[in-house]
């Protein structure tokens, strides 16, 4: 007898699907069991091969457990907000819902194909309106929430404007931006926008300035998760710091509760690891310098303040406010010529490169909080403006970087740590590199002097509290969680601004508009500046003309926003009255089984964690965690490959062009790729300074069109058309195209 697969597939497939053969039931007398696969982008390219890698072997989880006696539910959805489809539609014009639809209907009949278990009477769809009004609906809860951290939970932030009508902000103890303390006669005495830009420094999701990751190719501002190697992840364009007044969400409140709850869930601990880190906690102290002739006074926070004795010198982040304040005259050009160069990295570039020492004197000088010794004040960007204070009291002989900083610019490196008696090293003799242990005795410290290094940290905890110049401090390296996006396919952020201060949109969804086009405007607001009809009436609880009513906000939500709760609207997906009902929430819980990439470890599945943990907060949700169980299917890995970008502007035509036709002198208004052999060929040798290339940008190349070193062309262009299309190719063998 013969297997006819082709035949019993199509058979059972359409069985399963006219029976609702994997229907789940939110009422059952069997246990539950929520079987669930991170879901997918719905790109043109249709399923890669990871994703029915991770796909097939939960399908195969969940069909067992339906044989075992479970009520299964295992759903499928589309993350389909998201960049690609907005770039084909700036190159095509094509409105982006056109592109994900067609996208979303190649998924669907491929998966179809393959035959899984999906109950698809529960799909969603992130992009859809009747999806995102809930997403929105999240983000006005984040937006009137405020974080108590005395209860240690988030609360209305009605109740936060009752205890300042009442006794001011002098008791309050929350999570936010730093606010002069107020009382109850003085807020009643506010007019209400007076009244609504304190509350923004309080809010869980709020509006500031702060430095962003700001990418200006694609024209948005993109998560430190959406930066790799200092190139965005989505097409390799070159990222830069940037301040900008921008919508953040204080995940930075819920730090130490998402590391508590990585103990009871059952995660890899590696992955667990990962979030650790991203977090980073760190104990120690924050201790305050007072600029020399100034009123100025710069905060730091070390998790060694037995060492402050050692102190030569401190370091500011490039981007620190103070900078342009305590910057001398003579050192101006030199401080602003290094900030400029410092913004063509990523902070993730920054952290990494240990090797590279560089940094510049501001000129000015600090008094050490004990000695009154002047310390010169640098900015160098191994400091960071979000990671603590943006400044560190750099300490040579107990710092590695501050080492390297120390001897490349000729600075002292005192000893202040003494290894303990009998061991090598000890004494006062320099090392040749910092002494980073806590097994030491304390030297050269004065009041600290022959302590060992944790009776040292107390005591000098101890002596800057009682000196009212320090104190105990946990300090965490994540930072809070960039919001808006200066893009079109997105979901509208539900805001309107009177005199300048922003105002929720409580009448759901607010529907993207159309416009005529999908670039930032000319006056280079977001594309949604570019909508005729984007003001709000807040009588008429509609969308009003332009020049009417007030203007709405024109940035979208990221595209982590639809994802960090769509778990949840699987289990009720046709409720119109609320984002899940009370009774699929109690019988569903939280997710029992999780499959997805590891990659996402300090994306989208730190997000989730927190979304969750705030609703958890205001009383939505009986449990704090997403899922009890993850599971990473693993990487199918290939070879990784760059090829570089040049910009020119005379013309050219053709998609291939000779090496011999010296392209550097002729140029093209489109870009041009050069492989390995010509890179070296010309961007190897001194270019003119008039020469039309003006910039090299790396642009890293899928895997699946990399094949024993040489691209496949024809499908780099069809698989990233957005980059690709209208570019010159210089090859030099065939019409293989060599990579770096």
């Amino acid at each position: 007898m013969q297997y006819h697969p082709e035949k019993i597939e199509k058979k059972w497939q359409q069985y399963w699907a006219e029976n609702k053969t994997f229907r789940a039931e939110n009422n059952s007398d069997k246990p539950k069991y929520y079987v669930l696969d991170m879901f997918p982008y719905p790109s043109g390219a249709g399923l890669h091969v990871g994703h029915p890698l991770g796909y097939i072997a939960s399908d195969v989880y969940a069909r067992y457990k339906r044989l075992k006696g479970f009520n299964v539910l295992h759903p499928m959805g589309y993350d389909s907000f998201g960049l690609p489809a907005e770039q084909y539609a700036i190159q095509t014009g094509t409105h982006p819902a056109i592109t994900t639809v067609k996208n979303i209907d190649t998924f669907r009949r491929q998966m179809d194909n393959i035959g899984f278990s999906f109950d698809w009477d529960r799909e969603v769809r992130t992009s859809d309106p009747s999806y995102y009004k809930w997403t929105q609906w999240i983000f006005l809860q984040l937006f009137d929430a405020w974080y108590d951290s005395a209860t240690d939970k988030a609360r209305p932030i009605a109740e936060l404007v009752a205890e300042f009508e009442k006794n001011g902000n002098a008791t309050v103890n929350a999570h936010g931006d730093e606010t002069e303390a107020f009382t109850a006669d003085e807020w009643n005495s506010w007019d209400e926008a007076k009244q609504q830009s304190v509350l923004l420094n309080y809010r869980i999701a709020y509006l500031s300035e702060a430095f962003v990751n700001w990418c200006p190719a694609l024209g948005t501002v993109l998560a430190n998760d959406e930066v790799k190697d200092g190139v965005s992840e989505r097409g390799g364009y070159p990222v830069e710091r940037k301040l900008m007044k921008q919508w953040s969400m204080r995940i930075t409140a819920y730090s130490q509760r998402l590391l508590d709850g990585l103990e009871d869930l059952d995660w890899s601990e590696s992955l667990k690891e990962q979030q650790r880190n991203w977090i980073g906690r760190s104990e120690g102290a924050s201790i305050e310098f007072q600029v020399q002739g100034s009123e100025f006074k710069i905060e730091v926070f070390t998790t060694r303040p037995d060492t402050i004795f050692g102190v030569t010198f401190m370091t500011l982040a490039p981007e620190h406010e103070l900078v342009a304040q305590i910057t001398t005259p003579e050192q101006k050009a030199e401080i602003e010529a290094y900030i400029q160069k410092a913004k063509a990295k990523s902070e993730r570039e920054r952290m990494a490169d240990v090797k590279t020492v560089s940094g510049a004197f501001t000129g000015a000088y600090a008094v050490h909080p004990f000695s009154g010794e002047p310390i010169p004040i640098w900015i160098g960007d191994y400091v960071l403006a979000g990671y603590g204070t943006g400044a560190v009291m750099a300490v040579p002989s107990g710092d590695q970087r501050d080492w390297n900083f120390a001897k490349h610019f000729n600075l002292p490196i005192p000893q202040v740590i003494a290894s303990p008696p009998g061991k090598e090293g000890s004494g006062e003799v320099e090392p040749d590199q910092a002494n980073e242990s806590k097994d030491g005795i304390l030297m050269n410290s004065d009041f600290l002097n022959g302590m060992k290094v944790k009776d040292a940290i107390r005591a000098a905890i101890a002596k800057l509290e009682e000196k009212g110049i320090g104190k105990g401090k946990i300090n965490y390296r994540q930072r809070d969680a960039v919001f808006g996006r200066q893009r079109y396919w997105g979901e509208p952020i539900p805001i309107y601004y009177k005199d300048g201060v922003p105002y929720p949109i409580n009448k759901l969804p607010l529907e993207l508009p159309e416009v005529e086009k999908y670039l930032p405007t000319e006056a280079g607001d977001p594309p949604l500046g570019n909508a005729e009809n984007w003001n709000w009436d807040p009588e008429k609880e509609a969308i009003v003309p332009n020049g009417e009513g007030y203007p709405i906000e024109l940035s979208t939500m990221p595209g982590w926003a639809g994802s960090s709760w769509y778990y949840l609207r699987y289990m009720d997906a046709q409720n119109d009255e609320a984002f899940v009902g009370e009774e699929a929430i109690k019988y569903w819980g939280n997710v029992d089984y999780y499959a997805g990439g590891a990659e996402h470890a300090t994306g989208h599945l730190l997000y989730v964690r927190f979304w969750t943990k705030f609703l958890k907060d205001l009383g939505y949700l009986p449990f704090d965690e997403p899922a009890k169980k993850l599971v990473n299917q693993g990487m199918i890995q290939g070879v990784s490959e760059k090829i570089y970008r040049y910009h020119s502007k005379n013309n050219i035509t053709g998609n291939v062009i000779d090496p011999e036709l010296k392209i550097f002198n002729t140029g093209s208004i489109y870009p041009v790729f050069l492989d390995a052999e010509n890179v070296q060929k010309y961007w190897g040798k001194n270019i003119a300074s008039d020469n039309p290339f003006v910039q090299q940008e790396g642009i890293n190349v899928p895997i699946e069109c990399v094949k024993n070193g040489v691209v496949d062309l024809s499908m780099l262009v069809k698989i990233r058309p957005q980059i690709f299309e209208k570019a010159c190719f210089s090859v030099t063998k065939g019409s293989g195209f060599k990579v770096i």
